[in-house]
């Protein structure tokens, strides 16, 4: 009994030193160069007059870009409008709060559910935030 577990002792540490081989290196691979670092486009700047109905413009855009539209295509840039979205939206945020905090709060919930929509793939949520955003922008810009 002792010369067969020592015969599968042996056998398993051949098989284990064996399959333990020099790695080996190919230069004439190459690799690519080192992706750029993306820079954060600047804040767009302006007042809350200026820059609220542009966040609705926007907004109202997103769900073509999430859906088909009537055409039944679907246009690409979804991230880059959400981006834009989120731009102008930290741009009034502070200045929001300070002038009128529950619209700071509800239009920051729109934003959010522009956000939801965009990862979870519902044009229907991008409609909603839009009509819902531009109803408290027009309350806003109109008292």
């Amino acid at each position: 009994m002792m010369k067969r577990s020592s015969m599968i002792y042996f056998t398993v540490s051949i098989a284990l030193f064996t399959s333990c081989s020099a790695t080996t290196f190919d230069s004439t691979i190459t690799l690519p160069m080192a992706p750029e670092q993306i820079v954060p486009a600047p804040l767009p700047t302006g007042t809350l007059n200026d820059l609220m109905p542009q966040l609705v413009t926007v907004m109202t855009t997103l769900s073509s870009y999430i859906g088909p539209n009537k055409s039944g295509k679907t246009q690409s840039g979804k991230t880059e409008q959400l981006d834009l979205i989120n731009a102008l939206w930290s741009a009034i945020e502070t200045d929001l709060i300070i002038a009128d905090p529950s619209t700071a709060e509800s239009l920051g919930r729109m934003v959010d559910l522009s956000t939801l929509a965009v990862t979870a793939n519902r044009p229907a949520d991008a409609d909603k935030a839009a009509k819902f955003a531009g109803q408290v922008v027009t309350y806003f810009l109109n008292k």
